[in-house]
């Protein structure tokens, strides 16, 4: 039976990752750095501090890991209160159902803790998720299991009872390597990922109800 459902944040509940691709390429170009699309990808569903720290060691930068989160965390935060970053349609509605029907509802995201805690109160979301977990408060970033498995500790949950609604090959990785049950969201502004160990693939949040998981069968580990 499931009980538990984690959201992702970015690409999932905010459709950011456009916002996130925009800010990153003006970072680079900034740098002076010429990062490929396909290199730019790969980091899609890690943590920033993660993503600086790889490019940090193929490319010379001047600026550590923990600066360049710090700035690209501000410039991330200016685009939310000018009205940047909208919505996943769909999102609010499932949010609402699912908090009615009486089921834990998570966020574990790759952003910072911070930041999970502005977008949440920037649009009002704050008060059903009682449980949220973000990318610096764990040792190893997605596709690495650590944050589901935090999110399930830090809930009570079974990670079997869990259900993950991700948006990047990384986060579907990291929830299957959990033990967890997976939706994959092809949201088409994050890009195109592997989303093919999900074991639910859908293109609309809308498509997704609370009859969706009271139909699942509990994931093995």
């Amino acid at each position: 039976m499931v009980t538990t459902i984690i959201f992702d944040m970015d690409g999932v509940i905010v459709d950011s990752e456009p916002t996130h691709q925009k800010l990153e390429i003006e970072m680079f170009s900034e740098l002076g750095l010429h990062i490929s699309d396909e290199e730019r990808i790969e980091f899609v569903g890690t943590s920033s501090v993660d993503m600086w720290k790889k490019i940090g060691k193929r490319h010379d930068l001047a600026k550590s890991p923990d600066e360049l989160l710090l700035y690209g965390r501000q410039k991330y935060w200016d685009a939310l209160e000018a009205g940047k970053v909208p919505l996943v349609q769909g999102a609010v509605q499932l949010i609402t159902d699912l908090r009615r029907r009486g089921l834990i509802i998570q966020v574990a995201s790759s952003a910072t803790r911070p930041t999970v805690d502005h977008v949440l109160a920037l649009f009002r979301l704050e008060s059903f998720f009682k449980y949220r977990i973000g990318g610096d408060e764990v040792a190893h970033s997605k596709p690495n299991p650590d944050i589901f498995l935090e999110a399930a500790r830090q809930s009570g949950s079974d990670p079997a009872k869990c259900v993950v609604i991700e948006d990047s090959a990384n986060g579907v990785k990291a929830a299957k390597q959990a033990g967890m049950f997976c939706i994959g969201y092809a949201n088409p502004g994050t890009g195109k990922q592997d989303l093919s160990l999900a074991d639910i693939v859908v293109n609309s949040l809308e498509k997704i109800s609370v009859d969706t998981f009271a139909l699942l069968n509990e994931p093995q580990p």
